[in-house]
């Protein structure tokens, strides 16, 4: 199939908004706030207008949307202002009030409260999840700014995106993802150069999920846009389709550019291109198990839930799952604390205290854990370690955490050890992720399934990898090579937990590779040395229950 580039007509214009000033004392200067109106610039004969949507008559032809917002960012105060016209049109001014020098300001599309301008650096959200319209662009999702002064407004693109048909009426979600993790949604900035060309950073959602926002499915022979961060695509993308009981997949395996202001066009139509598979019905929520973050500083992250399946383990598609309405601290050693995480609309905030350490917070529905995440506090970015293989190695993960070969969250030294439940042992770490599940006497393993491919091997980084962006539990070709003197030289001796409770002094360090045992891959790869014995061989098998120690790699 042929993917084509194609330039959506596009230029914004801007309107001003209005925000009430604080009380102050008498002795405190009073900030007059006056009404201004902004036009968008007429655009030349060759230039094409950045507007809002696609005209019904003409879809060569944009047009501003009736009653637009922008946010006017001047002096350091975000003002609201609004369009003046009552139905889509070719020109648009926006109303709104301000001071009464707005001097040189940000024009921003669309309006957005949490938007704000510092150091010369625009911050505001590209959502990577979005509402599609028929025959043009979502509203509020093609960003576009101006670095003006006086009235007269001349916006920029800031997004790229794709251009998408689809010929059958029981599509729910189209997603696009970079092969290589590129982030292309989400909270990002921005800044204009020199020449007065914005230049946007990278976001903090590897996702970018299309719904219709009227109806269920979309409009077959209608097309639809994804609104996307421009990005490289190093190793090319991958779109999804979901029609409720099957997923689509059409992948492009070479580096493709997603430039600002232009728009992939996909050919003909979009399911007839994919290969459509069953998917699973597990679901999980958000794109990593861990989170590494400074003290005081805050990070927030998507966690609706998505659905797994074959070979494309991160799907990002919404799923008939519960949405979380509640986030909690499981443990933690007062680096996160309760009062500082919340989940709100899809998002879980997390805000770390001044003490660096390690906390387990998990998102809810009422009462019940719907899935957790590691966040781990540093002062620096952890310091990487070459091993005589070359991979890249972080120190353990968590610091001083243990990990149950497969599971995705981290255990405590402390842990509680509970009884193996015979079945159902999968969907039990999920809802008890601080809980130590005992081995079952019928198979040796701390699940009744056993399922070699929880951590990756042979398949790419999967949902339950408790590594961080960028990172994966090594294999054991990472871990060869490896002397006595490099282990005690390199790695600390965290010892493991098994059945009976905590074991000191020993290296254990898991890897994602199993070993055979019979017919069935019982055991796993791990790297392991008795402390004070004289043993050489040090990539020994064990059988995956225990917990121990991860020191991820460097995908």
């Amino acid at each position: 199939m042929k993917i084509c580039k194609y330039i959506a007509p596009l230029l914004v214009l801007l309107a001003a908004c209005q925000r009430e000033g604080s009380p102050v004392t008498p002795e405190t200067p009073v900030l007059q706030l006056v009404e201004h109106t902004l036009y968008a610039s007429t655009p030349g004969e060759d230039e094409p207008a950045t507007r809002t949507v696609v005209s019904a008559l003409n879809d060569k032809k944009i047009l501003w949307s009736a009653h637009e917002r922008i946010s006017i960012l001047s002096g350091g105060v975000n003002y609201l202002f609004q369009g003046e016209n009552d139905a889509p049109a070719a020109t648009a001014s926006f109303t709104g009030t301000g001071p009464v020098d707005l001097g040189s300001y940000i024009a921003l599309y669309p309006y957005n409260l949490s938007a704000t301008y510092s150091e010369g650096y625009v911050s505001t959200t590209l959502p990577a999840y979005q509402l599609g319209k028929a025959g043009s662009f979502g509203d509020g999702y093609l960003i576009t700014a101006d670095d003006a002064t006086g009235n007269s407004l001349s916006f920029k693109h800031l997004c790229s995106g794709l251009r998408f048909m689809v010929n059958r009426d029981d599509i729910k979600a189209v997603t696009i993802r970079g092969n290589n993790g590129e982030k292309i949604a989400g909270d990002f900035r921005f800044r204009f150069a020199s020449e007065d060309t914005p230049v946007v950073e990278a976001g903090t959602e590897e996702y970018v999920t299309l719904r219709p926002s009227s109806g269920s499915t979309f409009e077959a022979g209608k097309y639809y846009y994804i609104i996307v961060l421009p990005t490289v695509f190093s190793k090319g993308f991958t779109l999804m389709a979901d029609n409720g009981s099957q997923v689509g997949e059409l992948r492009f395996n070479s580096s493709v550019t997603f430039s600002a202001g232009l728009f992939k066009n996909i050919t003909g139509n979009l399911n007839e291109r994919m290969t459509w598979t069953t998917p699973s019905s597990q679901v999980y929520y958000g794109y990593e198990n861990s989170f590494c973050l400074r003290p005081g500083k805050t990070i927030r992250f998507d966690v609706n839930p998505r659905k797994i399946y074959g070979t494309w383990q991160r799907s990002g598609l919404l799923a008939s799952a519960p949405v979380p309405d509640e986030a909690a601290v499981l443990w933690g050693d007062g680096s996160i604390s309760s009062a500082s995480v919340s989940v709100y609309d899809g998002s879980l905030t997390v805000t770390a205290s001044t003490t660096p350490g390690s906390a387990l917070v998990a998102i809810k529905k009422g009462s019940t854990i719907l899935w957790s995440y590691l966040i781990w506090v540093t002062e620096s970015a952890p310091a990487e370690t070459t091993l005589p293989s070359g991979a890249k190695a972080l120190p353990a993960l968590g610091g001083n955490c243990y990990f149950q070969w497969g599971r995705k969250d981290p255990l405590l030294s402390s842990t509680e050890r509970v009884e193996n439940p015979e079945s159902g042992c999968l969907a039990y770490s999920i809802l008890h992720p601080t809980a130590y599940i005992k081995f079952n006497s019928s198979n040796y393993d701390w699940t009744d399934v056993i399922d070699w491919t929880l951590w990756g091997e042979g398949v790419a980084k999967t949902v339950w990898d408790p590594c961080p962006t960028g990172y994966r539990v090594p294999a054991k070709e990472d871990y060869s090579a490896i002397t006595a003197s490099f282990l005690t030289g390199n790695f600390e001796a965290l010892g493991y937990i098994t059945n009976d409770g905590y074991h000191l002094s020993d290296y254990f360090y898991w890897t994602r590779s199993t070993g055979i045992q019979g017919d069935v891959r019982k055991l796993s790869w791990s790297l392991s040395w008795y402390s004070g014995t004289s043993e050489s061989d040090i990539i020994l098998t064990d059988y995956r229950y225990p917990a121990y120690p991860v020191r991820c790699v460097k995908e």
